[in-house]
């Protein structure tokens, strides 16, 4: 039974250790290297910059005036002759000019909000770059969490190695009780399971990192003891971290300028109500009342029925709709900022508490216990009861750690800023 659980870790192990052989190089990072490559490298990133080069044409656009019509009319069949593009006096030449003029302010209106959707680009953009960052910390500190768990595991699987290898001469030789080798193996057994568990996380957030930092390369993660005290450190004053927030906040801005929009979109809608004017001039060989005739006019629509009441209602709407966005925004943010605050300051006292709990005295008496196992001093249930201990100790430091970082990258999100 315990050779079937094996075989799906172990066929998981040699995937993983396949991929890390296909790929040559291994590229050990900081966080603020991940970062820096992030930049350069992430697609969205990249493909989100262009959304604002199109607002930045949609202004060009908005400028353009409307182009002027030239009409011209000649003869194609005179009846009265039987003649077809009659020449001469026999034709009639007919040429006309119109432009149109826009009144009301529409186009002003219409550059406005160009100009408004430029800077909701920019802001779009913003946002997506500070929830890209929050997920490459996450991802950072999520993967040298399973890096370091790992390499604990390979430590005591290693140690139980020696155990069992030295036990099976013993059990040859009758000096130890067949059960307990069994019981030494149980237990490596379980933490090879654990271990290949741990190695599926590793492996689809090393997946996600090197997309989000478009590299194929194996990141190794460096996140040491010094780092982990600089972020535990920090102290911040809950007002000063809201204060932050509201002030840089890119989604807020992203309600805002939606809300300013609505305003100026309102104030498009009132425009278009305002009939344009047409002018018109124009050329007619053969005109009406005489030859040779010039004529010049203008047109204007008579706003009877449409007077685009349905337009302006709903962007009185939008203006509701968008208010209320932006104070929810604001809600949104001073919750989240609390429950940040919050968690980066449990964080930060678990941390400094764990490292009192769980220091080196764990490694010494772990040390110990192994050399009396060794020489018949402890028992096997003792030993192995304090081995699982041990590790998942271990295990809930390296937990801690990850925790206090990612606690630090809520405070980053929160705020908008870079803090750490």
């Amino acid at each position: 039974m315990a050779l079937k659980k094996l075989m799906p870790c172990m066929a998981l192990l040699l995937c993983w250790a396949g991929m890390a052989a296909q790929s040559a190089q291994v590229l050990p990072l900081t966080i603020k290297q991940a970062e820096a490559l992030f930049f350069k490298n992430n697609f969205q990133l990249l493909a989100a910059q262009y959304g604002i080069d199109k607002a930045g044409a949609d202004i060009i656009q908005s400028k353009a005036y409307p182009n002027p019509e030239v009409s011209v009319d000649v003869i194609a069949y005179e009846g009265q002759n039987n003649l077809y593009f009659p020449q001469g006096n026999n034709n009639n030449l007919a040429v006309g000019i119109e432009q149109l003029i826009i009144l009301g302010g529409k186009r002003k209106n219409q550059i406005a909000l160009a100009k408004k959707d430029k800077e909701l680009a920019s802001a779009d953009l913003a946002e997506l770059t500070r929830n890209l960052q929050f997920e490459i910390w996450q991802s950072f500190y999520t993967l040298h969490n399973q890096e370091k768990i790992i390499e604990k595991y390979d430590n005591l699987l290693n140690k139980l190695q020696e155990l069992i290898t030295g036990y099976e001469v013993q059990v040859a030789k009758n000096n130890v009780a067949l059960k307990d080798l069994v019981r030494l193996k149980s237990v490596y057994v379980k933490i090879n399971n654990d271990k290949s568990e741990e190695t599926k996380t590793l492996i689809e957030v090393q997946q996600k990192l090197n997309v989000l930092l478009g590299t194929t390369a194996l990141i190794k993660t460096e996140y040491t003891e010094q780092d982990a005290d600089a972020y535990a450190a920090r102290t911040f004053v809950y007002d000063e971290v809201l204060s932050k927030s509201l002030q840089n906040r890119a989604d807020l801005n992203q309600a805002k300028l939606a809300n300013d929009a609505a305003d100026i979109n309102l104030k498009l809608q009132r425009s278009l109500a305002i009939p344009d004017v047409t002018l018109r001039g124009g050329y007619n060989q053969q005109g009406d009342a005489f030859n040779n005739q010039y004529n010049v006019g203008v047109a204007i629509s008579l706003p009877f029925f449409d007077r685009n009441r349905g337009n302006i209602q709903k962007a009185k709407t939008g203006r509701l709709e968008s208010t209320k966005g932006v104070e929810y925004k604001e809600l949104e943010i001073n919750t989240e900022v609390l429950a940040a605050y919050q968690n980066f300051t449990r964080s930060v006292d678990e941390y400094k508490r764990i490292g009192i709990l769980v220091n080196n005295d764990f490694d010494a008496v772990f040390n110990g216990l192994n050399s009396n196992f060794q020489k018949g001093n402890v028992s096997m249930i003792e030993f192995t009861d304090f081995f699982e201990a041990y590790n998942e100790a271990q295990t809930e430091v390296e937990r801690v750690k990850t925790q206090l970082a990612i606690a630090a990258a809520e405070i980053n999100f929160v705020t908008g800023t870079n803090n750490f």
